[in-house]
């Protein structure tokens, strides 16, 4: 009984000295501040952001006139499923009148589903009708209310508008319709994402209309798309040298607002030069790059600084993404930690950049 008194004693003592110094120092003490590279939370400026479950996203085509749904990307979706965490499907086009073209698959559709995937789809322009979905205040209004229409029954996860090689002049417009875009789907608790061009060593006409500032405060994410240094009418080179690939990161989560804003791109594809003046490269498959170079009895090289595989036959000359490359962006994504990383697009890429993906940027973590 004694012990357990002096215990009781002990207790109390220990208790009132911890209150005494909790008083006594919270007035002193700063407001918590928000964690290293996170902004605050503007409605309670002390309160940390915090970073969504992390993305791993995969832009899904079929790009063959005529071919069935289970072609194209469906394959790569089945096989790799449990590395992502949303697909992408390419399916409607927006029209000068409003409306939208789709090539939506049911099949696809349900598979996804049943792979535990969120969907995203994919909702880009059809030629010629830019300036009239954006610049016309009626035709905006009546493109987002079939785009809400649509996310919402069918039913869909969320949204990602890719409006590409916009004209500089279209930024505020674009600003415009994410803005009445973002405003109409966040209410469904529908994810709104946009995706921009990288703007560091790339022509003001191609990124002018994107402003990475603006278009963070009207959708959940901007994806930027993180490839095509070299394009198919350029001259050949990497698609992604790793150099350019981290200004253009760092950047874009600088303008965002933080790297919780940003979804970085990955490609996963090649292009087939022919000689200069000779016509526009073709597109090219991390397979199709494999078989070609043994077809010709060519040795792949790899680009230290630019890290990416690369070899010439004939006259032609060939630079694509393999599982060492992906690796190389795979860190500098890592080391920035944005919310996600969108891959163009499955069906292209070797497979061996998978496992990659799970060890230096796995899904669903912060």
């Amino acid at each position: 009984m004694r012990h357990s008194r002096w215990v009781a004693v002990f207790v109390l003592i220990v208790f009132a000295i911890t209150a005494l110094a909790f008083a006594g120092g919270c007035a002193k003490k700063p407001a918590p501040k928000p964690l290293p590279g996170l902004p605050g939370n503007p409605d309670n400026p002390g309160q940390a952001v915090m970073p969504p479950a992390r993305m791993v996203i995969g832009y899904y085509e079929n790009p063959w006139p005529g071919t069935p749904d289970q072609s194209g990307s469906f394959p790569s979706m089945k096989t790799f499923s449990k590395h992502m965490s949303h697909v992408v499907p390419f399916w409607y086009k927006a029209t000068a009148d409003g409306t939208l073209e789709s090539k939506e698959s049911q099949l696809v559709y349900d598979t996804a589903r049943n792979l535990g995937l969120k969907i995203f789809p994919l909702i880009t322009y059809k030629s010629g009708a830019s300036d009239k979905i954006l610049g016309d205040p009626a035709i905006r209004t009546k493109t987002i209310d079939h785009i809400v229409k649509l996310v919402q029954e069918k039913p869909y996860d969320g949204v990602n508008v890719d409006f590409e090689l916009l004209k500089p002049e279209q930024e505020k417009n674009l600003t415009a319709f994410m803005a009445e875009l973002y405003g109409k789907l966040k209410p469904f608790n529908k994810t709104v994402t946009v995706s921009v061009f990288p703007k560091i060593d790339v022509h003001e006409s191609i990124h002018g209309a994107y402003n990475y500032a603006e278009l963070a405060k009207n959708a959940d994410f901007i994806q930027v798309m993180l490839y095509d240094r070299h394009w198919a009418t350029s001259e050949p080179g990497a698609i992604a040298p790793v150099g350019w690939y981290e200004q253009n990161l760092k950047y874009a989560i600088e303008q965002a607002g933080g790297a919780h804003k940003v979804i970085a791109g990955i490609s996963a594809y090649g292009y087939d030069w022919p000689p200069r003046g000779t016509g526009a490269a073709k597109d090219m498959r991390y397979v199709d790059a494999i078989v070609t170079a043994e077809k010709h009895g060519v040795k792949i090289e790899y680009d230290e600084k630019d890290q990416a595989p690369h070899y010439k036959y004939k006259d032609r000359e060939v630079w694509f993404e393999n599982d060492r490359s992906t690796a190389a962006k795979l860190d500098i994504v890592a080391k920035y930690n944005p919310a996600g990383i969108a891959i163009w697009r499955l069906g292209q890429e070797q497979p061996e950049i998978w496992p990659i993906v799970d060890k230096k940027f796995p899904k669903g973590q912060h």
